[in-house]
């Protein structure tokens, strides 16, 4: 029998990452109805170029896969020769897929872990695309250990607002888990002034998680581990 047969996921990540995460769902029989509450936009292309162009930089580091996707729009993988270290598994398989040797990846998958086990020398330059929102915990650690870090933010996340009838329509209907993927996909869902009756939060990591909690939402799991995969395994227990 099909483990999340006559279950439904309400999946809010944006409209361009959706598709692995439906057939995953629906290959264990669950209904999957998405809601997208963020949009990426690349920006900063041009300063990104040049930094690329005039630096050397011993190290460059992807902690999401929009990182991966946005900052290869403008840069071509022929031309780095910089380690790169990647936050997870599906960050990783872009890289190669991109014909791209990974020279690191963390023991758990979140930003703190790759940044306090990365094999790092002192004075290594370091290069960090991301997001307008991301957080400085990485750049924190790093410089403590005495590495250079330049970082730039190369897409934003970008709320979609929903008419109160479009939020009736999709909650009329009976969803049993809400997956978070992002807190900005929390932050936008807070928005957007959603009210939650027996649905079961399942957040990608402990940040989105943190995140959701300040907000007076109850998670009920976390992946473990922080990938699309685990949380299908903790949604499918």
């Amino acid at each position: 029998m099909l483990p999340l047969k006559n279950k439904t996921v309400l999946i809010t990540r944006s409209a361009n990452q959706v598709a692995e995460f439906i057939n995953q769902l629906e290959a264990l029989g669950a209904n999957t109805i998405t809601l997208p509450l963020i949009e990426n936009i690349a920006i900063n292309q041009n300063e990104l170029i040049k930094k690329v162009n005039q630096n050397n930089y011993d190290w460059i580091i992807f902690t999401s896969t929009n990182a991966v996707k946005f900052f290869f729009e403008s840069i071509s993988a022929k031309t780095i020769t910089s380690k790169i270290a990647v936050v997870g598994n599906k960050t990783g398989q872009l890289i190669k897929e991109l014909g791209l040797e990974i020279d690191f990846t963390p023991s758990e998958f979140t930003a703190k872990h790759l940044a306090n086990e990365i094999p790092v020398s002192e004075n290594d330059t370091i290069l960090i695309p991301r997001s307008s929102l991301a957080k400085n915990d990485i750049i924190d650690i790093l410089e403590k250990r005495n590495c250079v870090i330049e970082a730039i933010s190369i897409y934003e996340n970008n709320s979609i607002n929903y008419s109160t009838e479009e939020i009736k329509k999709v909650f009329n209907q009976k969803i049993d888990y809400i997956t978070f993927t992002s807190g900005s996909t929390v932050q936008s869902f807070i928005k957007q002034g959603i009210r939650l009756k027996t649905e079961k939060v399942i957040c990608i990591g402990p940040e989105t998680a943190k995140i959701a909690k300040q907000n007076n939402i109850n998670v009920a799991a976390i992946a473990n581990p922080h990938t699309i995969e685990g949380m299908i395994k903790v949604i499918s227990q």
